[in-house]
Parts: C-alpha cells; sequence; structure tokens
C-alpha cells in the first residue's frame, strides 16, 4: 500500500503545453521496490514534462487534439474508472490514477506489488484504494473553505509539508490534511521569550523542545479460520529544537522509514 508519485496539475486551455505541474512528489524507495516486483514488465516514473503530456493527450485536455486514436478511442477502450494507462516512451505506464476537478487535475502512480503481467485485476491492488484516499484527501483541503485564488495558492504553498506529514514514504497515513496542517502549527508555536529590561540583547535561555507523537492503528478482523487477521500499527514522531539564536532544527520518523529503509539497505 504505497504511491510510487503524486501530482497536482492545473488544465490551461490555451497555453502551449495545456497545463502546468503545481506539485508533484516521487518516492525513491518505492520506485525500488516497484522495480523488484514488476520484475521485467517494470516501467519507470517518467519526469513531470513528459507525464503531464502523456496525462493530458489520454484525458482528451489538449487543444489540438481532434483524430481519432483506436487505443483510446475505440469502444473496446471505454474507461469506467479513473485508473488510465500512459504512453510515455513507447511503454505503457499502468495504472494511472487521475481524475478531474474545476480546472485541477489530480493523479498519483499507485505500487503494484506483483508481476504487470498478466494485468491484475484493480481489486487486488490495495495502492489503488489508497492513492483514490489520498488524492480526494488534497481535493477536500484545497476546496474546503476556499473564497478566491489567493486562499488556493496559500493552499498549493502549504502541500509539501503537509504531504511530508500524511503520506511519508508514499505510505498514507491520514487523509485529511487538516489534521497534519495542526501537527505542524502545533511543532511552530514557540514559547514567548523573557526580556530582562537591563539587558538590551535577546534573552539566551535554554533551547526549547517540542514532540508531537501521532498513532494510528488499521485492522481487519474476518472472524474465519481460513482467514487470517490482518493489523499495522503506524504513526509519525515530529521532534522540534528551537535554539535561541533563531536557529531551528526538526526531523519526522516513522517506524515505516526505519523498516523501509532497512529492507532497502539490505536488499541492494
Amino acid at each position: 500500500m504505497a504511491q510510487r508519485a503524486v501530482w497536482l496539475i492545473r488544465h490551461e486551455p490555451g497555453t502551449p503545453l495545456g497545463g502546468t505541474v503545481k506539485f508533484s512528489r516521487r518516492y525513491p524507495t518505492v520506485e525500488k521496490r516497484a522495480k523488484i516486483f514488476n520484475g521485467k514488465n517494470y516501467v519507470p516514473v517518467p519526469e513531470d514534462g513528459p507525464f503531464l503530456k502523456a496525462l493530458l493527450f489520454q484525458l482528451r485536455l489538449l487543444d489540438d487534439d481532434k483524430d481519432f486514436v483506436e487505443r483510446r478511442d475505440s469502444c473496446s477502450h471505454v474507461n469506467k474508472s479513473s485508473i488510465y494507462g500512459l504512453l510515455v516512451g513507447g511503454e505503457e505506464l499502468w495504472p494511472v490514477i487521475a481524475f478531474l476537478r474545476n480546472d485541477m487535475i489530480f493523479a498519483s502512480v499507485p505500487l503494484v506489488e506483483q508481476v504487470l503481467s498478466p494485468r491484475p485485476s484493480l481489486i487486488n491492488i490495495s495502492g489503488v484504494s489508497q492513492g483514490l484516499e489520498l488524492l480526494f484527501g488534497i481535493q477536500d483541503f484545497l476546496y474546503s473553505s476556499q473564497k478566491n485564488d489567493t486562499d488556493l495558492n496559500t493552499k498549493l504553498s502549504q502541500l509539501p509539508d503537509l504531504i511530508l506529514q500524511a503520506c511519508p514514504l508514499g505510505t498514507l497515513l491520514d487523509a485529511n490534511l487538516q489534521n497534519s496542517l495542526n501537527s505542524i502549527n502545533f511543532l511552530s508555536v514557540t514559547q514567548p521569550q523573557k526580556q530582562p529590561a537591563w539587558k538590551v540583547g535577546t534573552y539566551k535561555g535554554k533551547p526549547q523542545i517540542c514532540i508531537s507523537i501521532i498513532e494510528k492503528v488499521k485492522c481487519m478482523q474476518y472472524g474465519k479460520q481460513d482467514i487470517a487477521d490482518t493489523w499495522q500499527v503506524v504513526g509519525t514522531v515530529s521532534c522540534k529544537v528551537s535554539f535561541s539564536l533563531g536557529l531551528a532544527l526538526s526531523y519526522h520518523l516513522t517506524p515505516e522509514e526505519q523498516y523501509i529503509l532497512q529492507l532497502v539497505f539490505y536488499i541492494f
């Protein structure tokens, strides 16, 4: 259950490219896992430019796209979901989750933990549901209580930090980005500094340490002897140290980071 990459693209009809990538995030550790799982059918995640062009073409959003393309427009390729296959560099990148809301395209590439030939059923790819949950969470965050473009641009500027909290190393912990924003705001709280009347300079007190701990438990109980119950405990520990000179150091660590990094180092 992980994402290889996430994009947020603004559709801009009439422009040379047809759109602009407003946000993108790639996860190298997940990409290495995809290379191992998919084997000879592995297709790497392209750069933003080729991905943008291929996605707009597949969604029929290019201004000069008026010709019939059999692999996309034929009756045998009628798409009934938000899952697509993008032709990039002569290879098909699948599955790609993408949907359009207003003038914004939300997209991600989930990890498929098996070979891609024959193509597995979407219901067996857990990363698809996780990717949709993440993209819908981003959508809700951007458009909830939005009054104008200024509010939207402010939220777009907050996305990098929020995705770092909500989806570290490509694994979704919390689709409600407002919770991540509250966590970041907690770490940003600083105690008022004491200023002695006899001293002009800033008070040189002890460094301040702020710690935020978030834990999430996922459990599935089937109640059958032939089906094993599953559970997962994930969370984040965020620590921020503020010094008297105005410097601030922060680090975010999750249990899955340690496990995945150890696994990658062991394999490579």
